[in-house]
């Protein structure tokens, strides 16, 4: 039996996107996605790889346009759904195990 990681559960429930490990040597960089591109930072933690990932997919799923441009209202409005969709996601899907990553 072959036990699939907690990020390769996330993928496999979004087969329409694809998911990329890149290296960016900054601290606040975590990911983001093009189209149906999803790219996770792989010099964060583990954890936060998964909060990345559902980060982004729920930007695939809810925003229509492009939010690169943080002075904007919409761009930190869609920030803001897509941090609290991650947390909530990631207690839905990976459950009890994650219960200290506090939903706010």
């Amino acid at each position: 039996m072959i036990l699939l990681t907690d990020l390769e559960k996330i993928e496999d429930m979004y087969p329409e996107l694809s998911f990329w490990g890149i290296e960016v040597n900054h601290p606040a960089y975590h990911g983001s996605i093009f189209g149906k591109e999803v790219y996770i930072n792989t010099l964060q933690d583990s954890l936060d790889w998964l909060v990345t990932a559902l980060h982004e997919i729920s930007h695939y799923e809810n925003d229509y346009g492009h939010f690169n441009n943080l002075r904007l209202r919409g761009t930190l409005e869609a920030e803001g759904w897509a941090v609290r969709e991650s947390k909530v996601r990631m207690k839905a899907i990976l459950g009890k195990k994650y219960d200290f990553y506090k939903v706010n």
